[in-house]
């Protein structure tokens, strides 16, 4: 993958504490970007902003959003993300996001919240972050096509994952 950055405004307003955006290319030259944004501690203000949120205001249209469970591993274990064709000057293009929490996978924002709210009194933890996943529908493929890239690739980038989002 290509190691991209933010301008420093927009770190300062999303106030995360790290972050990475990675384009990756597959074989047949189409990119896959991933964003994942960490937040050691999570307080009102100093929270996740959820793509739905974000995205719209840089004039991206979310369509036919939605959650739907993908696999993420050989034994067709599933996981929730969220799903959304966004649209903007022609182009379109999937996102998948989703907010692994403290050993958690969830999808909604007032969960997020609850649940943040819940683990701070409980287990004195607010960590937690959002990954972004989004893929160019091409002009020569349909959406199953993007589809079949993106969870190709969550498939191959949650176990990694893993590793670098503090779980339960």
């Amino acid at each position: 993958g290509n190691r991209q950055s933010m301008e420093q405004k927009f770190i300062d307003t999303l106030d995360l504490s790290d972050y990475v955006i990675i384009d990756f290319k597959n074989d047949k030259g189409k990119d896959v970007n991933l964003y994942v944004a960490y937040y050691e501690s999570q307080s009102k203000g100093e929270s996740i902003h959820s793509p739905e949120t974000c995205l719209p205001g840089s004039g991206w249209i979310f369509k036919d959003a939605g959650k739907v469970n993908i696999p993420v591993d050989m034994n067709k274990k599933e996981m929730p993300v969220n799903r959304s064709i966004m649209e903007k000057s022609g182009y379109r293009q999937l996102v998948y996001y989703w907010f692994p929490q403290r050993g958690r996978i969830l999808t909604n924002a007032y969960e997020l919240k609850l649940y943040t709210f819940w683990d701070a009194l409980t287990r004195q933890r607010t960590d937690g972050a959002l990954v972004r996943v989004i893929t160019l529908v091409y002009p020569d493929e349909n959406v199953e096509d993007a589809e079949t890239r993106m969870q190709g690739f969550v498939k191959d980038i949650v176990p990694v994952l893993k590793e670098f989002i503090p779980g339960g």
